[in-house]
């Protein structure tokens, strides 16, 4: 006989009564099997670490200054012991950085002094001329300078200096200043204030300022060409002609307007312009100067002379 399952069964209250006591069955033995389980060991808690020792405090004590017992007097002994010396000082530690102030040192040279209006003998080693202006002089000192015993300036010692054309008196004047220097037994050189002066046998041109040499002239046709030129510009002033006219103060000439004027106007005005060019080159070349070399001058110092002391023998 087989059993089959209603599936309505669980909608009729029988099927309902079953479930409700099974739901209830199975929550009592849930309770009861809860109450009856063994309770899980509790892990250990931990304790608390204890405090670590403090750090050691060790205390170092320097060498402590114990001061000399003062010396008690004792009795004299009849031998005294030997003395001994002290010992040198020592030399204190230098730092890594010292600063020293360094001794002055006085470096200054020993200087002979002279007054003014020395006269040093000299002689040109060039020649000189006047084609250029600011001809450069350069000379050598013939005899020696001595002041009071004291060799002031060696005979060799070089001169330099400047010189420009006097055209009043045809001569090169050199003055201003001046560099003196020589080489021996050191290296000397001083500047001055002087004037060159010619130096010559004849009594009226020693001592004269300045330096004579040949003078060449080259304006003979200069001359004649601004002769020729001013005559043909008057000349052809005249030769215009000319027209009365009324005026103020009476009648007076006037150049017509007429083609001769007007050429011969054009031609005096170009005369006239060069004849003025040829005045200018005759004031401006009028002649040339030229001073041999080896002429012998006189260097007049205009200042009081100072030279270095460390030259003399």
């Amino acid at each position: 006989m087989k059993l089959k399952f209603n599936p309505l069964w669980f909608s009729s209250s029988t099927g309902q009564l079953v479930m409700v006591g099974l739901l209830a069955a199975i929550a009592v033995g849930s309770v009861a099997w809860h109450r009856t389980r063994p309770k899980p060991v509790q892990p250990a808690v931990a304790q608390p670490a204890k405090s670590g020792t403090l750090p050691r405090i060790f205390a170092r004590e320097g060498a402590r200054f114990i001061p000399a017992a003062p010396a008690t007097p004792s009795a004299p002994a009849s031998v005294a012991p030997p003395v001994t010396p002290p010992p040198p000082p020592s030399k204190p530690a230098i730092p890594p950085l010292t600063l020293y102030a360094a001794a002055a040192t006085d470096q200054t040279v020993a200087k002979i002094t002279a007054p003014a209006g020395r006269m040093i003998p000299c002689e040109t080693v060039i020649t000189l001329e006047s084609n250029r202006l600011d001809t450069p002089v350069v000379g050598l000192v013939t005899e020696d300078v001595w002041d009071h015993g004291h060799l002031l300036i060696p005979a060799g010692a070089e001169v330099h200096g400047r010189a420009t054309l006097d055209r009043v008196r045809e001569r090169l004047s050199a003055q201003g200043n001046w560099t003196v220097c020589w080489r021996q037994p050191r290296p000397v050189e001083i500047r001055l204030e002087a004037t060159a002066l010619e130096r010559s046998a004849d009594a009226l041109r020693d001592g004269a300022a300045g330096l004579q040499g040949q003078v060449m002239r080259s304006t003979n046709d200069r001359e004649l060409k601004l002769f020729a030129a001013t005559f043909l510009a008057a000349a052809t002033s005249a030769l215009q002609e000319q027209r009365p006219s009324a005026g103020l103060l009476g009648e007076s000439a006037l150049p017509a307007a007429t083609a001769r004027n007007a050429t011969l106007a054009g031609t005096g005005a170009v005369l006239r312009d060069y004849a003025q060019q040829l005045r200018e080159s005759i004031a401006r070349d009028g002649f040339y100067l030229r001073v041999p070399a080896g002429k012998p001058f006189t260097l007049y110092v205009t200042q009081p002379l100072a030279v270095p002391a460390f030259h003399e023998n």
